[in-house]
């Protein structure tokens, strides 16, 4: 491993020539074939179905002019700082208590956040200031993986550590700040069983990204030996929690309700969060038939990706079925009411945590799809979770459906019946509830034990 001088400013990083050669050869067929051909080939492909794609032409286009911001970024910073990089939203909040202890612990020590997604970095451009009263200090996309964009990037920055958040590793990310002796460390570390990651084919060329990696934080015994096996023998793997249970649990705590104009009316309240149109393809009828046999209720959805066109889309599902509907920014327009709404769509990003603290009974989308999305959130809440078959990616929806605080369901009639019955049932709803709740209280403490795992790089 290279060495670096951690006086210097800039900070001049010494490899001997025999160390250089070793680094450079090393996994030399898997860098020629990521750079050669997986990276060009992505980069055309993205750029020609950005023309057909707003959110990706829009991920493209923020990515210009980044050397003028990284560069002025690094002459600001008075202290080297700790970069983390995530892939949106949901890896933000994971990293968010880490920057907070961070500043906490040492205010001197700057950080530095970079995002792969247009979403997740306006939704942390909104929460967060960068004028100097916390440690955090520059938020900006993560330029395209080409190893001129990312030297470029490093020696602007200069950190002292890198954190990946759960899986958005850039390879020449990795093999450049390794190279250049920066410390690398991957929290809230996850492979699911199904992980193309995992596969056989993939194995060898991420097991030339894992091993560059000086510690693997994962989330459960699993993970970690999933990562055993794709990188054996690597010494820096260990078990210490997942820290979305700490974000659920800080937001629960000091975040004062944003939606006191929604007038629930005693009525039971269903929010869909999180929902894609595989989800409502079975989810959509499902709740249809639940309002129209129960006008106590009120039916809230929240699309994964609130666009114009998808909200278009679920106001008109509701008009088809003689459902009252309206958006949750048009509630916010008007004095606080909401009785008359049987339905309300979600039209805004960063708000489906807080909503849940008005839910009895929670769906989580994703599930008939690419995997089930963030069950936390919900289950922090106090109350049922109901998700559909693809939930193997996430290793809480397993604990959840294990202490019977969660049920999956398999189609449009699973989902009807399962509401259904939750709904009736204020003690079975209840008993849902509580053992969510002390499943996320079992599981605090993960970013205290992450922060102890990289402090020696501080």
């Amino acid at each position: 491993m290279p060495t670096c001088s951690p006086d210097a400013a800039p900070r001049v990083t010494f490899i001997t020539r025999g160390a250089f050669k070793l680094e450079m050869s090393k996994h030399r067929f898997q860098k020629s074939v990521y750079n050669g051909f997986i990276l060009p080939i992505a980069y055309g492909l993205a750029q020609a179905a950005s023309v057909f794609r707003p959110k990706l032409r829009e991920s493209l286009a923020g990515r210009m002019g980044f050397d003028d911001r990284w560069k002025s970024a690094g002459e600001e910073m008075t202290e080297r700082p700790v970069w983390f990089h995530v892939a949106s939203v949901g890896e933000y909040e994971q990293a968010r208590p880490l920057i907070t202890t961070l500043n906490e612990t040492r205010p001197e020590i700057p950080a530095a956040l970079s995002f792969a997604s247009p979403s997740g970095l306006g939704y942390a451009r909104k929460k967060e200031n960068l004028d100097g009263t916390n440690n955090l200090r520059f938020i900006d996309y993560l330029p395209i993986d080409f190893i001129g964009n990312i030297r470029f990037c490093l020696a602007s920055l200069d950190p002292r550590l890198l954190v990946f958040v759960k899986f958005d590793l850039w390879p020449n990310l990795v093999w450049e700040a390794a190279a250049r002796g920066v410390p690398l460390v991957l929290i809230d570390a996850t492979l699911s069983e199904t992980s193309n990651r995992y596969s056989v084919l993939a194995r060898g060329f991420y097991r030339a990204v894992y091993e560059k990696l000086d510690k693997i934080l994962a989330i459960s015994d699993l993970d970690a030996q999933r990562f055993e096996k794709c990188v054996p023998g690597h010494r820096g793997i260990s078990v210490v929690g997942d820290t979305r249970f700490d974000r659920v649990m800080e937001r629960k705590n000091t975040t004062q309700s944003r939606f006191s104009h929604i007038d629930r009316n005693n009525r039971l309240v269903v929010i869909a969060g999180s929902t894609w149109p595989k989800d409502e393809s079975h989810l959509l009828g499902a709740l249809a038939r639940v309002a129209k046999a129960n006008e106590n209720l009120l039916l809230i959805v929240a699309p994964h990706e609130p666009i114009r066109g998808r909200v278009r889309d679920l106001l008109g599902w509701a008009d088809a079925n003689g459902l009252r509907a309206t958006t949750l920014r048009a509630l916010g327009q008007k004095p606080p009411h909401g009785a008359k709404e049987q339905v309300i769509i979600v039209d805004s990003v960063g708000v489906l945590a807080e909503m849940y603290e008005l839910a009895d009974v929670a769906y989580v989308g994703g599930s008939f799809s690419t995997g089930v999305h963030n069950v936390i959130e919900p289950a922090i809440m106090g109350i049922p979770v109901v998700f559909g078959p693809v939930h193997k990616n996430s290793f809480e929806a397993i604990e959840l459906l294990n202490r019977r605080a969660a049920i999956e369901v398999e189609n449009e009639r699973d989902i009807f019946d399962t509401l259904s019955s939750l709904l009736e049932d204020h003690d079975v709803r209840n008993g849902m509830g509580r053992r969510a709740m002390s499943y996320v209280e079992s599981q605090l403490g993960a970013t205290d034990r992450c922060f102890q795992a990289i402090s020696e790089y501080l």
